[in-house]
């Protein structure tokens, strides 16, 4: 079973450090594209959490989560469905 909130962690870690911007400052409803990611930077996030899962991801998660907010609540609905 995943630790969703080590995963959580993770995920806020990766993502401070593709938009260069500490973990404490990221804004979980802000629109990732406007904290500087941008495609890939999603496409790389998606494979991520797929890893952190150990599950494949819905093919159009990047369409379905606009914030980190949105990210954490796919992550626990995945779980929860495993």
């Amino acid at each position: 079973m995943v630790n969703l909130e080590a995963a959580k962690r993770e995920i806020l870690e990766w993502v401070s450090k593709a938009v260069n911007i500490s973990v404490e400052e990221l804004d979980l409803d802000r629109p990732l594209a406007d904290m500087g990611m941008d495609s890939l930077d999603a496409v790389h996030m998606v494979a991520s959490i797929e890893a952190i899962l150990q599950t494949e991801l819905p093919e159009d998660v990047i369409q379905r989560v606009r914030c980190l907010n949105d990210v954490f609540r796919m992550m626990e609905q995945t779980a929860a469905a495993a």
